[in-house]
């Protein structure tokens, strides 16, 4: 079992804060993703369960055991990181034996270990090669098999696909994925990319200036932003965000108008629709009615970009969908897709 907890970690370097206060159970056998912008906290929350930083405040557990007093080679997590910190001078096969070597596991089991390792992520007949003689994904595979010998409680991994071409990542996030259901090991995964957030996590935390933002399964912060930042940051394309107002419950913004979306009157208020809830319509069924910006066909869908106001929105149409760019266009939104939030704070109305 490898439980992981954070209460009140923090972690700061004079007035800057890095990561601020943050309280998370990481579950066993869970594939947690932290997910946000470059400088949101995520990487340095990974590097205090790992040992490497320190916190300011708050403490770490695995297995319920404190990490505050134990060495980062003392932790049993095992790091892969985004360069593959293989050694040029070692074959393939000695630079996943290494671990076992530092630990100490006996000799007469590292044959069977290493082999092991390395059918798993499918470089068995590579092992004899020097890591300069592999494709970058292979080297990748080589670094995650050297983790996986080790037999961590603890999977740690920082951006590890962020070098690789656009279809070896499609690959190895699905090598990753199996791997990690085969294993049972608890991992904690860092990335910038939500693609790779949706598509690996049982659960992701959106973060955000030192901050958890929202804390759910990939259904739950793609479906129910709590937030504005969550709403921009999950899905290509992101939501689209209106700025505008509530007038007795309509919601009233730049070449929009939605019935009903809200309760009341109040100022200040921005209104959420993903691309894919909006649906191209006659002018006079329309909850945003402007004039076309541009078409780009993607094969399964047609992305339509219009004007609402002086900002740009996007709507998923048909892949068979064409009109000329300046004419008039029309949008209904999906009942029970439309989410508004506070222009002030970002929270979710």
């Amino acid at each position: 079992m490898a439980e992981i907890k954070l209460r009140g970690v923090s972690k700061s370097w004079g007035d800057f804060i890095g990561v601020d206060n943050i309280d998370l159970d990481i579950r066993d056998k869970e594939f947690m993703v932290f997910l946000g912008p470059s400088g949101c906290g995520k990487t340095t929350t990974m590097r205090m369960i790992a040992g490497l930083e320190d916190p300011t405040g708050g403490d770490i557990s695995i297995d319920g055991e404190s990490m505050t007093d134990v060495d980062a080679r003392d932790r049993d997590v095992a790091m892969v990181f985004q360069s593959y910190a293989l050694y040029p001078n070692m074959s393939i096969y000695e630079n996943i034996r290494f671990p076992l070597k530092m630990r100490g596991i006996p000799a007469g089991d590292h044959d069977r270990l290493v082999r092991q390792a390395a059918d798993m992520v499918e470089l068995g007949q590579y092992l004899d090669r020097k890591p300069r003689a592999l494709s970058g994904g292979q080297r990748q595979r080589a670094a995650l098999a050297r983790a996986i010998v080790r037999q961590p409680q603890v999977f740690l991994m920082d951006e590890p696909l962020s070098n690789l071409d656009a279809k070896l990542r499609l690959t190895m996030r699905a090598q990753l994925k199996h791997i990690q259901r085969q294993l049972e090991t608890t991992t904690v995964y860092v990335t910038h990319d939500q693609i790779e957030a949706m598509t690996l996590a049982d659960r992701i935390a959106v973060m955000n200036k030192g901050k958890i933002q929202q804390l759910g399964t990939p259904d739950e912060v793609y479906n129910n932003p709590n937030h504005l930042f969550v709403a921009g940051f999950i899905g290509s394309p992101p939501m689209n965000l209106i700025p505008g107002a509530l007038e007795n419950g309509d919601f009233v913004g730049p070449d929009t108008r939605v019935k009903g979306a809200g309760q009341g009157s109040r100022a200040n208020v921005v209104l959420g629709v993903r691309p894919e809830d909006m649906e191209i319509v006659p002018t006079q069924d329309g909850h945003l009615i402007s004039k076309l910006y541009s078409l780009e066909p993607t094969g399964d869908v047609t992305l339509v970009t219009a004007w609402a106001g002086e900002q740009l929105v996007v709507a998923k149409g048909s892949r068979v969908f064409r009109q000329e760019v300046d004419t008039p266009i029309a949008f209904k939104f999906a009942p029970g897709r439309v989410f508004l939030f506070d222009g002030e704070s970002g929270n979710r109305i």
